[in-house]
């Protein structure tokens, strides 16, 4: 006679193994407990390092930019690193799933003032188009600006990721939002009054301590992109600003470590 084998003898065995599921989840929970929450926006800055409305414009930028190309940019600037840089960015990264869950397009720039450290963090969708070499250099040249406005900062690395991932985009040449369309360049605008209001530029936010505008930096790529006759970039290149895009939505995006660190 044939015993049938009893299926109570699997039950220990997963109940056993219950706790240990249970902790792992718990360990992971925990993990993702001490990093700062998802931004509302694509320009998350919790440090007060740009002005308000530069912030603003900013993130109505990013927003248009994954609206139109699907790619989920985001930057963020936190007032405290805790632990490894790399480690950190690229946890934030999966945290907030940027990029789409299975095309993971997204690139997280994350700015630690206060520790002097900043890193692109690309997503693996994107490594070919903005990889590691090209990230570093792109850090290298933010360097080289001034500090002040740090917002002209922010418009240089923004422009530059851009054009590396999505060349033909209005961002990419330095276009930004909530400029009336108006306001076309004029192709009779002279290399030498460029130069003269640039320098103009300068040295009012300089004197006020880089608080308005975009700063410097977009203003003359706008007009410098006019001189040379561009294809719809300057002020008009889309509309926006003042809320007009959405919020960020992380959508389970994956990192696998790939980007640049650099300093601030």
């Amino acid at each position: 006679m044939i015993r049938r084998r009893s299926s109570r003898t699997g039950k220990p065995a997963a109940a056993a193994a219950l706790p240990l599921l249970l902790a792992a989840g718990a360990l992971l929970a925990a993990a993702a407990a001490d990093l700062p929450a998802p931004p509302a926006r694509h320009f998350d800055d919790r440090t007060g390092l740009v002005a308000g409305a530069d912030a603003a414009r900013l993130a109505d930028a990013l927003a248009g930019f994954e609206q139109r190309t699907g790619i989920q940019f985001v930057v963020t600037v936190l007032p405290e690193l805790e632990g490894d840089l790399e480690t950190t960015v690229t946890r934030l990264y999966e945290s907030w799933g940027i990029g789409r869950k299975g095309r993971d397009r997204g690139v997280l720039f994350a700015v630690f003032p206060r520790e002097g450290q900043t890193r692109i963090e690309v997503g693996y969708g994107l490594e070919d188009s903005l990889p590691d070499v090209v990230a570093s250099r792109i850090l290298r040249r933010m360097m080289e600006m001034p500090r002040e406005p740090a917002a002209a900062r922010f418009a240089f690395v923004i422009r530059q990721v851009a054009g590396a991932v999505a060349p033909g985009d209005p961002l990419a040449r330095g276009a930004t939002p909530n400029r009336a369309a108006g306001s076309r360049r004029s192709r009779g605008f002279g290399v030498i009054p460029f130069l003269l209001f640039f320098f103009i530029l300068t040295r009012i936010a300089r004197s006020r301590g880089g608080g308005g505008g975009l700063g410097p930096l977009i203003i003359a790529s706008a007009l410098l992109d006019a001189t040379r006759g561009g294809r719809g970039g300057g002020w008009g290149g889309f509309s926006g600003g003042g809320g007009g895009f959405g919020g960020f939505s992380g959508g389970g995006g994956m990192s696998g470590g790939g980007g640049a660190s650099g300093g601030w």
